[in-house]
């Protein structure tokens, strides 16, 4: 690869990076601990990619005087490298961590151990007095490890994309397959430099990602939001499709807010959420469209097929029960909406809507009136 072009090559990443960074500070993306890790981990590929910066200057010279600083710049680059992908693993994990993300950070220190025994014994990577690079003997195992990393890194998003359902986290497993992709490359064809350009290219589409879902999705629930509902439902007016809404409600949230507060409801909201996904997974897509209001479009469902979907929604409230102190209970009332009819979408939802109050009511003891206690 071409010297000069490599260099501007990373400067321009580098740019790029601390732009994002910035914009990190200015507008997070999910909570703060997400944002640190994300931070961090941009932070780290700058250092990385200064020091590629730094060893493609020197590695040209043979200036003798040069050998010791090149050799410290390779230390650290081969002893960062796969913290990287370690960093992006936790990133997905959370503040969660298990036995084994104690027992990979081992083979972290491992690999940083290596990197400075290899300062005089070449085993990853020899400078000779002449200030000359060479690869050593056990050069793949940083590499290796990094794979390994970033491997790991695939089969989480894979787990999240089967949890989830979400159509953008296909494009995730590609932002992360850059990197991944310029390591094997680079493994291949030493004078390629791509693992820490690549890196800086996904982290900065991740951020443009997780922004533009940050104006679709929910960021307490992890659904679509009012806007999106709004746009799917205005699809109905033009489209030749046949749906059923349904319209979901959780009650006596203000009551559970005031009596245990307002992290316990926020809880209720999750697991609710959670629970109305996984019980239209499939046959219809999920919205929050209120601070305890859900509504569900199902597309060219048939009437059995949404009572299936209900008795799930009933027997997994029931089995989530179980195991709380604070209970969880919704009611919902649905409509269909007809493409032939002269009915339009909106005035579906509302009898969804209707239906899901007297239903509400009916639980709740209060039929005949609407319930203000939400």
């Amino acid at each position: 690869m071409n010297i000069t072009a490599s260099i501007c090559t990373d400067i321009y990443a580098i740019f790029l990076l601390m732009t994002i960074i910035w914009l990190a500070n200015m507008n997070p993306i999910g909570d703060k601990y997400i944002n640190k890790i994300y931070i961090s981990v941009s932070k780290l590929t700058i250092i990385l990619l200064v020091l590629e910066i730094f060893t493609v200057l020197i590695g040209h010279s043979n200036n003798s005087k040069l050998v010791i600083p090149h050799r410290i710049a390779n230390v650290m680059g081969f002893s960062f490298s796969p913290v990287v992908p370690y960093l992006l693993s936790n990133f997905l994990n959370g503040k969660k961590k298990g036995i084994k993300d104690i027992l990979f950070s081992i083979l972290l220190y491992f690999n940083i151990i290596m990197c400075i025994i290899s300062y005089s014994t070449g085993w990853i990577f020899f400078v000779d007095d002449h200030n000359q690079y060479y690869r050593g003997k056990l050069f793949l195992i940083p590499m290796i490890i990094s794979v390994f990393f970033y491997v790991r890194l695939l089969m989480k998003v894979k787990k999240i994309i089967n949890d989830n359902k979400n159509e953008v986290n296909k494009f995730i497993v590609l932002i992360i397959f850059l990197p991944m992709l310029g390591a094997i490359l680079q493994i291949l064809f030493k004078d390629i430099l791509l693992i820490w350009g690549n890196m800086a290219v996904s982290l900065v589409l991740y951020y443009i990602l997780m922004r533009e879902l940050q104006f679709r999705y929910d960021s307490q629930t992890g659904i679509k939001n009012r806007l999106a509902f709004e746009k799917a439902m205005k699809k109905y007016i033009e489209a030749d499709k046949n749906a059923a809404i349904v319209v979901l409600d959780i009650n006596f949230l203000k009551r559970i807010n005031d009596k245990y507060g307002h992290k316990v409801g926020d809880d209720v909201i999750i697991n609710a959420a959670r629970i109305i996904q996984n019980s239209f997974t499939n046959i219809g897509e999920a919205f929050r469209i209120g601070g305890d209001e859900f509504c569900v479009i199902c597309e060219e469902i048939t009437q059995e097929k949404l009572d299936v979907a209900l008795t799930k929604l009933d027997e997994l409230i029931n089995r989530a029960n179980k195991d709380r102190i604070v209970k969880i209970e919704m009611a919902y009332g649905y409509d269909f909406y007809d493409k032939n009819e002269n009915e339009n979408i909106y005035s579906i939802f509302s009898k969804a809507d209707h239906a899901m109050y007297e239903h509400k009511s009916i639980l709740k003891g209060l039929y005949g009136r609407r319930s203000t206690d939400n």
